[in-house]
């Protein structure tokens, strides 16, 4: 938002643009988009290709995430505890002891946190003052999400349907709207799903979908990000691997899968892992033998 009034932009750039469109990228309210570091906004609207006319072709994966969680789970599915939460870690000289909602205790050389930032700080009884700082400084907001196929919360006109769709009641100022972002999604155009049987996920509502043509209702809480907190994940390395303890997940990058994904990448390599696909060029293993 500084960086916009020094420089004079439009301010429609910002309302009618730049603020919704942050928005619906991170569930955040639009006025709350003003205190995103406008560094990290242009270099991932650059990275995404969304600072060109020529925008890229995006592509979703057949079956939705389900189908990627279920290939990268596929060589430890037997190991899986499925309903079963860590109520908290202790950390010892020797390693870690993980204790769960079902009365076990588990020790383990090593731990990885895949949560949250405040659900990782909430399970360590014993956080220290930088894992404090570090896990503390990311804030989240929940945001109720419902399926439905309800298409009152979709744009009047069936033309201006898009992918994502901004939702603003009439005569609002989006900077100084104090409810929460709303968001719907055309799950049939993002998935490919039969356009004749309309389907719809919407992120806090103006008005709730009509019982009758509403699927599901859920809340998700997502971080939102400003300067404290791309300042901590510069400090993420402060805390790697001390006394045991590794984190990752999707607040360690701008909050989405690929992030998550990259954030444990780094993990399971810090710990030894090597990925499948990074190949040793031959070269370098005729060099090491």
């Amino acid at each position: 938002g500084d960086y916009f009034r020094r420089n004079h932009f439009s301010p429609r750039l910002l309302t009618d643009y730049l603020a919704p469109m942050g928005a619906a990228i991170w569930s955040t309210p639009a006025k709350e988009m003003l205190d995103f570091p406008a560094e990290n906004f242009v270099a991932f609207f650059a990275n995404h290709r969304l600072l060109q006319y020529d925008r890229p072709v995006w592509r979703t994966v057949k079956g939705g995430s389900q189908a990627y969680v279920e290939k990268l789970t596929a060589a430890f599915r037997d190991r899986l505890r499925l309903g079963c939460a860590v109520t908290s870690i202790e950390r010892t000289s020797h390693g870690v002891i993980v204790h769960d909602s079902h009365g076990r205790s588990s020790v383990y050389d090593h731990v990885v946190l895949a949560a949250h930032s405040d659900q990782a700080l909430a399970m360590l009884g014993d956080a220290d003052e930088r894992e404090r700082d570090i896990l503390g400084a990311i804030p989240y907001a929940p945001n109720s999400v419902y399926l439905h196929r309800d298409e009152r919360l979709m744009p009047k006109r069936r033309r201006a349907w898009a992918s994502w769709n901004f939702l603003r009641r009439e005569r609002q100022d989006t900077l100084t709207a104090t409810n929460d972002v709303a968001i719907t999604y055309w799950m049939n155009r993002l998935q490919g799903i039969d356009a004749d049987k309309p389907l719809f996920v919407t992120l806090n509502p103006p008005f709730e979908p009509e019982p009758d043509l509403t699927f599901g209702k859920f809340i998700c809480d997502h971080p939102q990000f400003n300067a404290a907190a791309f300042a901590a994940q510069k400090r993420l390395s402060e805390i790697q691997g001390h006394r045991h303890t590794w984190f990752c997940g999707a607040w360690t990058g701008y909050g989405f899968h690929e992030d998550g994904l990259k954030s444990a990448l780094a993990v399971a390599e810090a710990l030894g892992a090597v990925a499948p696909w990074r190949q040793v060029p031959p070269e370098l293993a005729e060099a090491a033998e």
